[in-house]
This record gives structure tokens, C-alpha cells and sequence, in this order.
């Protein structure tokens, strides 16, 4: 009888846990601590495991109901952007003990109102030669760990800009102005010739400066343009060489929209705006 009875109570004790619904915050809180693993562990091996973690539970998290209106603040270790309550990007990198990194991201868009697409982006960035030159899809990505998404409706009803970080190499880092296109059916693609420089068009923009040093790159909203230092080498001398680049003291550079296109524009008066330069984005490593 007694058997029974523990029988009964185990059963019970069972449909009760099996009856519980793990919520959004739950995984916040799960998802927390494993980015800082990605982070914090010692090894790359280590690094990599909490990485497959992350991604599995994530990509769990994300297609439970509310997941797209849910802030997901507690995650420290990662970049969640959202733009025109259509497209929210979950972003993050993994750190290497050779000073390289690998990029990741999942790109949850909304097709109606309870229908929605997720696309997971693959980091090509380390193989691709004369990026700025190529258009690429979500399995060639140039992967970037992104700061800002800007969505202007006079560069294409689904068209996105991304400012972002690239580590580069263990003497270089990178800033990086994305555009990226979404189509009716949620396909992504990245690259679009609307950069212009002069009158060159580019499908995106890299910038190449030292290991040392800290560039600016930055949306001011109220203007509707992208700003950045101007980077230079010390001497003539190291033209190309990036590792000597860094941001001029007295000139910054910006980008506007003109004729459907981000136009360049060299010797943007920093005096329009006096916060110009990034506050925590300026070294993601830190």
C-alpha cells in the first residue's frame, strides 16, 4: 500500500514539474550566464562549448510566443538591435586566444502578426576577399558585432544600415557600415550600392585602423547622417598599412542620404554636434 501510495505521489510530483512552462525570463537568466561564458572561460575549447549552448537555447528562446517584444536585457554579453518592429537582430561575438574573433547572430523578422522567419547569419568575414565589393547572404556574412541598426524609408522600404565592429587581425581592428535588404518572404541579403564615395558606389565600407587605437562611428539621429573620423597613417610613408592608422584629432567624415543613396561628404563641423565620439562601443574587447 505504502508503494502504491509513493507510486501515486511520484507521478504527480512529475506531471507537475512536466506541467510547468518555463518562461521568457528563465532563459534570460540561463542565456545570461552562458554568454559570459563565451567571454569569460579560459580556453577556446571551453569558449566554443558554452557558444553551442547558447546558440541552441537561444534559437529556442526565440521562437517561443513574446520572444519579439521581450527586451532581453539581462543578457550582458550580446548586441540586440530592433528597427520598424519588423526586424530584431540578436548579435554576439567569441573571443580567441589568438586576439581573432568569430561573429554570430540570428535575425528574427516578422511576417504578420503571429508569423514569424528566423535566419541564423554565418561569418565568412576571415575568407572574403575585397569586401566591400561583394553582396552576400546570410551563409557568406561579413560578421560584425553591430551597435546601431537605421532604418530610412527614402533607402528602400526594407532596406536596413548597420554600423558595427570587426577585430580584424591581432593588430588591426575594423568599423563597418552594413546595408542590409529584406525581402517579402524574410530572405536577407547584405550589401547594396547605395554607399557612394565620389563616384564610386561600394556594397558596404570597412575601416582598417591600429590595434591601439579608438575610431568614432556614430548615427546622429537628429541630422538623419553617419559620422566617423577621418583615419591617417603618421607619415606618408605608411599609406596601407593599417596597423599605424588611426583618427585624425581636428576632421571627422560623414555619410547623408541624397537621391535614395548614402552620399559621402569629407569634413563634417564636429561642432554640431560635441558628443560625437562612442561611449561603450568604442572597444567591444573590454
Amino acid at each position: 500500500m505504502l508503494k502504491k501510495s509513493l507510486f501515486a505521489l511520484l507521478i504527480i510530483s512529475n506531471l507537475f514539474v512536466f506541467g510547468q512552462t518555463i518562461s521568457l525570463a528563465d532563459y534570460e537568466k540561463e542565456l545570461n550566464t552562458l554568454s559570459l561564458d563565451i567571454i569569460n572561460n579560459d580556453s577556446d575549447e571551453s569558449k566554443l562549448m558554452a557558444n553551442e549552448e547558447f546558440k541552441a537555447l537561444l534559437l529556442k528562446t526565440i521562437r517561443t510566443e513574446g520572444s519579439f517584444d521581450y527586451d532581453f536585457k539581462g543578457i550582458q554579453a550580446i548586441s540586440i538591435l530592433k528597427s520598424n518592429e519588423t526586424i530584431k537582430i540578436y548579435n554576439w561575438t567569441l573571443p580567441k586566444k589568438d586576439l581573432t574573433y568569430e561573429y554570430f547572430a540570428y535575425i528574427q523578422i516578422k511576417l504578420g502578426k503571429d508569423k514569424f522567419k528566423i535566419i541564423e547569419l554565418i561569418d565568412k568575414s576571415s575568407e572574403l576577399i575585397k569586401p566591400e565589393y561583394k553582396s552576400l547572404s546570410n551563409n557568406s556574412w561579413y560578421g560584425a558585432l553591430y551597435h546601431k541598426i537605421i532604418y530610412d524609408k527614402k533607402l528602400g522600404k526594407n532596406t536596413y544600415t548597420l554600423l558595427g565592429w570587426n577585430g580584424g587581425t591581432n593588430l588591426t581592428n575594423q568599423k563597418v557600415i552594413e546595408v542590409m535588404t529584406v525581402s517579402n518572404s524574410g530572405s536577407v541579403r547584405f550589401g547594396s550600392s547605395i554607399l557612394k564615395v565620389g563616384k564610386k558606389a561600394q556594397k558596404r565600407v570597412v575601416f582598417h585602423y591600429s590595434e591601439s587605437a579608438v575610431m568614432s562611428l556614430k548615427y546622429n539621429s537628429s541630422e538623419k547622417i553617419i559620422v566617423f573620423d577621418y583615419l591617417a597613417p603618421p607619415s606618408s610613408n605608411l599609406n596601407g598599412v593599417f596597423e599605424y592608422y588611426g583618427p585624425s584629432l581636428d576632421r571627422f567624415d560623414s555619410f547623408k542620404v541624397e537621391n535614395g543613396k548614402w552620399l559621402f561628404s569629407p569634413n563634417y563641423d564636429a561642432k554640431l554636434n560635441r558628443n560625437l565620439k562612442d561611449d561603450i562601443w568604442n572597444d567591444p574587447k573590454k
